[in-house]
């Protein structure tokens, strides 16, 4: 399939239980993980990475209240099932840290749970020990959109275990937080990690998209501007993929994402900006699995 611009994508053929590449059918990549210091040269993945298969699941949906209203017809489905694994990047230099895996099910109902947990490896748990794990569950709804119920984290590191959550009453339209307190709950809210996953459901024909986020502390409101396709480096090979940048002023934190055009749209890269405007790290996908079984 040749991507297109930042529009709607084609339907695909009917869904296939995905098959792992053949030696012969991967793309070459880079030198192993473990011996490239910065993320500029991302290297070959540890496990053969599994093809993108795609199209309609015939998942059923709920009727839960749709606030993406455009028309849908040529964007992708969101997979039953999906495994994606990131190498972590710390850092302006790109200092490999560990890995980010992230898992996406679906249940015949509706029902849908997001897990991602990032836990520091080798050297660099010697001197910065990090763990975050991450939840997000609710219901998809008759338009395909993710509508979350629960988000919860957790980090363990050097100053101890921190925790934040968040419920979403749409009925009341509020937002509770684990800390006690409350706020309005706009229609379309998500939270950090279904947002990542909820942009796939995006027609991209417009140069900002707003969200409303939950991060489990506070509500956040983005405006993620459309950039344009680019190949990107990855331990995949090369894909090609579109490019988001949250809009941020002077001294605040920023985003970028990359969403994989010839997988679902589903995220391929991330990286977080400093306040200073500097990389504070860096995802990058190593393996991606789906099913629509």
């Amino acid at each position: 399939m040749r991507p297109h611009q930042p529009a709607p994508h084609k339907h695909r053929p009917a869904p296939r239980k995905p098959k792992p590449e053949t030696p012969e059918s991967r793309p070459p990549v880079a030198q192993a993980i473990l011996n490239t210091p910065a993320a500029s040269s991302v290297p070959a993945a540890t496990e053969t990475p599994v093809a993108e298969e795609t199209a309609a699941s015939g998942v059923p949906v709920t009727t839960g209240d749709d606030t993406n209203t455009a028309d849908k017809t040529n964007i992708p489905v969101l997979p039953r099932h999906a495994q994606l694994r990131f190498a972590a990047y710390m850092g302006t230099h790109g200092l490999y840290i560990g890995e980010m895996r992230h898992t996406l099910d679906i249940s015949e109902d509706g029902h849908y749970t997001l897990q991602a947990e990032l836990e520091t490896v080798g050297l660099a748990s010697l001197f910065k020990d990090y763990h975050l794990n991450q939840a997000s569950s609710g219901m998809l709804t008759k338009n395909g959109d993710l509508h979350p119920e629960k988000f919860s984290e957790k980090r363990i590191d050097e100053h101890g275990t921190q925790e934040a959550g968040s419920s979403f009453d749409w009925a009341a339209q509020q937002l509770d937080f684990t800390s006690g307190t409350k706020e309005p709950l706009p229609a379309g809210t998500q939270d950090i990690l279904s947002f990542l996953y909820q942009l796939s459901q995006e027609s991209f024909n417009r140069e900002l998209i707003p969200l409303a986020i939950s991060n489990g502390k506070k509500l956040e409101n983005y405006q993620l501007e459309v950039g344009a396709e680019e190949d990107i480096i990855t331990p995949m090979g090369k894909i090609r993929a579109l490019h988001l940048r949250k809009l941020h002023g002077p001294g605040e934190e920023g985003l970028e994402i990359w969403l994989g055009l010839e997988y679902r749209m589903l995220p391929v890269k991330f990286r977080q900006i400093e306040r200073s405007g500097e990389i504070a790290g860096e995802l990058v996908i190593k393996e991606i699995r789906i099913s629509d079984e």
